[in-house]
């Protein structure tokens, strides 16, 4: 569990260091805040969050193991959706890079499922250091 949430208060302190510092302000856009909330996928990670504490629960070590593994893959539709909704609605608002937003999260989805492994991989090596 400490491994499934740790990264959320990580997001949230990165993204509040930089809003605090003004490196999102409303001189670069009106929209920048929430377009960096989104870059860091906070909403999309506070929900997979949610949904991997629910499935975790009741499962054996080896199913959990499992579960660490396949979490990098089912963490792209909560990183995607955020994405699609914010492009889309830009886009019928007559502003024409909100299509490029609704599919140009495909250009990060291989920097994504990189980090992800890395990180399931710290995981299981760090579970089965202290724990095996």
């Amino acid at each position: 569990m400490v491994a499934l949430w740790w990264p959320l208060p990580a997001l949230l302190a990165i993204f509040f260091s930089g809003l605090w510092a003004g490196e999102y302000s409303k001189l670069d856009s009106t929209h920048s805040e929430w377009l960096y909330l989104l870059w860091w996928g906070i909403p999309g990670y506070g929900a997979f969050s949610l949904w991997m504490t629910r499935a975790v629960k009741g499962r054996d070590e080896q199913q959990a193991l499992l579960m660490v593994w396949l979490a990098p893959l089912k963490f792209i539709p909560f990183y995607a959706v955020p994405w699609v909704i914010y492009g889309l609605s830009r886009a019928f608002a007559e502003q024409s890079d909100g299509f490029f937003m609704t599919f140009g999260w495909v250009l990060v989805l291989p920097y994504l499922l990189i980090a992800g492994y890395v990180c399931a991989g710290l995981t299981v090596a760090l579970y089965r250091t202290f724990y095996s």
